[in-house]
């Protein structure tokens, strides 16, 4: 399976200043002092080795996940990813028609939606979207952001074919070349976390979610979801303390997705769902405190802590 991070920043889009672009190229201009960036061969290796955080940053748009296993296309949720990721298929194809793509939604708190009215694929005639939730009313929901009181262009105007599929939590679905099983987590409206393979390797998002105890008891049928799984896409939107300062939230801590991978023996243990506040180099220090943690508490499975963010591109 090939995943790609279209959007990985949690309720709002969030837009880096000029000031923290300025404060970046600050930092790259002060690491290079000494060499000689006349040198061509010089200037690359120095750019190569530059940490992410002073090259890159985590971005800013909100989730959209594309997963492929050969030529079978799953997207996971409709925030402003997704897009980016619209104008990519439409390189790919889409802009003729005649394509399809299949989605599965977690719920539809606006960051997991918003990117939907902007997919210029499903303007396009002759494409065609199935959408896969435990949402029975889920089309209803996706014309109320469309309404003219909140946007100017209504669904009706996407020319594109869509169907809507209900799917029960606690069952797996055949889609396509995809098994997926949707499991309810815990955050404020109801969302879901999804299990899905191909046959071969397994992933599980599950993002939007809140765990108020780490004992055994009450977090058992999480890390049954999570189990051996290739990759876990975790919700670390919060530090320890804004966990604590935001009960009922819905949202987590890179600690307790170390510790929930850790027993479930995922093999990577992906961040996101990054908070709109979080600069980059919270961000990666998160993941220094999840990497500490699985130092300070082994096991017998090692498990590889990576930051999701937008543009990276994972094979497992």
């Amino acid at each position: 399976m090939k995943i790609k991070f279209w959007g990985t920043r949690g309720s709002i889009p969030t837009a880096i200043s000029s000031d923290y672009v300025k404060q970046k190229i600050r930092q790259a201009l002060e690491g290079a002092a000494g060499l000689d960036l006349d040198n061509e061969a010089v200037l690359n290796r120095y750019l190569d080795r530059l940490p992410i955080t002073t090259a890159g940053t985590a971005g800013g748009n909100t989730p959209c996940i594309e997963i492929r296993s050969d030529d079978h296309l799953l997207i996971i949720d409709a925030g402003s990813g997704l897009r980016v990721l619209g104008l990519d298929l439409m390189g790919k194809g889409f802009a003729q028609g005649h394509h399809q793509a299949n989605f599965i939604i977690t719920h539809t708190h606006w960051d997991h939606i918003q990117g939907f009215p902007f997919f210029t694929p499903a303007f396009i005639p002759n494409n065609r979207f199935i959408f896969y939730s435990p949402f029975d009313d889920l089309e209803e929901r996706l014309q109320k952001q469309q309404h003219e009181l909140f946007f100017p262009v209504p669904t009706s105007y996407m020319s594109a074919k869509f169907k809507f599929n209900r799917i029960e939590p606690n069952e797996w679905y055949k889609i396509g070349k995809f098994n997926v099983y949707p499991k309810r987590l815990s955050h404020p409206g109801v969302a879901y976390g999804y299990r899905i393979d191909d046959g071969e390797k397994s992933i599980v998002c599950a993002t939007d979610s809140e765990y108020k105890r780490v004992d055994p008891a009450s977090t058992e049928e999480y890390v049954e979801l999570f189990k051996d799984t290739d990759l876990l896409i975790f919700d670390a939107q919060y530090s320890l303390t804004q966990a604590l300062d935001r009960p009922d939230w819905g949202h987590s801590t890179a600690l307790m997705g170390a510790e929930l991978a850790r027993r479930a023996g995922a093999k990577r243990l992906a961040l996101s769902h990054h908070d709109p506040t979080s600069s980059d180099e919270t961000i990666w220090e998160a993941k220094d405190q999840a990497e500490a943690y699985f130092m300070h508490h082994p096991s017998e499975y090692d498990c590889e802590v990576i930051v999701a963010y937008d543009g990276l591109t994972i094979e497992i």
